[in-house]
């Protein structure tokens, strides 16, 4: 089984840092992972925050490859619906090739309904926007003039350059019934929560072989998700960064449209793998183990305000003692 880590550079405004600062120690906690043997890195995007999440994934992601030369360098996720596809193609196809090849694109339609609102796009045509956009990405990496008529996008005889010397891996993210039919219709890879119903990675690959597809060319890529946090000693571990969880957990249930965690003594605490690299490789076989087949697990590399150098040491210990129990 292959890892890699997840970073969304947030800088919240109770552990607010010079910007610059969370931007280098983010670069440096990516050009580590390569370092430490994980075989990938992952960028996600939201746009409009309080925090800072990261809004532009392609900047970012040719920074990392200017500073690596291995780590695959992937998107977790790129919010499809909210740019137009010759644009993603054609920064994808930049990256790409910076990269020497190593971008995978992880897309999905998007949730927050604040982003769709600015931006002026109808929240109803996410999942539509998302699907006509795979259509487009690989009809412009082909290499010669196209056009396109669809719902939502028509282009007449368009040509993108440069292209990339191979597509770059496509990737449909949500662990629910829709993404799981998204993938499968259009024979795209699959990037569910480590927590995703059996069921679901089912669906996913029926309607693959439905779709003419062969299931076992098709591997998953699980989140773990909220977190992981490896430490000597898991108390210790807790306290160092429940505050952290809190705010990550409750930042999403803000966006999710649901209560939020009144404080951080009702997080649940369960729902994390804290504590010594037995203890988080034991949890991690515990939840990779209903879905099958899962080639690569990716996790959030550094929980909001984390001061760096206790996720680097969380990295380390990841590397150095989780990461051969599943060679």
């Amino acid at each position: 089984m292959k890892f890699g880590i997840w970073l969304d550079f947030r800088n919240p405004e109770r552990w607010r840092q010079p910007w610059a600062e969370v931007y280098e120690e983010n670069l440096s906690l990516a050009t580590g992972a390569e370092d430490l043997g994980f075989e990938s890195v992952w960028l996600s995007e939201h746009h409009l925050t309080d925090d800072g999440y990261l809004p532009s994934l392609f900047p970012a992601l040719a920074a990392i490859a200017m500073r690596t030369s291995r780590i695959r360098l992937g998107t977790a996720m790129l919010l499809a619906s909210l740019v137009h596809p010759l644009r993603l193609a054609e920064d994808a196809a930049v990256t790409d090739l910076l990269s020497g090849g190593r971008l995978e694109l992880g897309l999905a339609p998007g949730y927050r309904e604040k982003e769709f609102e600015a931006l002026g796009i109808p929240r109803a045509e996410r999942g539509a926007r998302t699907e006509e956009t795979v259509e487009i990405l690989r009809r412009a990496w082909e290499g010669k003039p196209f056009s396109h008529t669809g719902r939502h996008f028509t282009l007449e005889d368009v040509e993108v350059t440069p292209v990339p010397d191979a597509a770059p891996p496509l990737w449909i993210g949500g662990g629910g019934r829709a993404a799981a039919l998204r993938a499968g219709r259009h024979g795209l890879r699959f990037l569910p929560d480590l927590g995703t119903p059996a069921e679901i990675l089912g669906l996913y690959r029926r309607t693959l072989a439905e779709h003419g597809h062969d299931p076992a060319r098709f591997g998953i890529t699980a989140i773990v998700t909220p977190g992981v946090y490896v430490c000597e000693d898991a108390e210790e571990g807790w306290q160092e960064i429940r505050e952290h969880y809190w705010y990550l957990l409750d930042k999403f249930q803000e966006w999710f449209g649901n209560p939020g965690l009144p404080s951080v003594e009702d997080l649940p605490r369960e729902l994390f793998l804290v504590g010594p690299p037995d203890t988080v490789a034991q949890g991690l076989r515990e939840r990779v183990e209903p879905l099958g087949d899962v080639e690569r697990v990716i996790f959030f590399g550094r929980a909001p305000g984390l001061p760096a150098d206790r996720a680097r040491r969380s990295l380390r210990l990841f590397a150095e003692h989780v990461i051969p129990q599943f060679a």
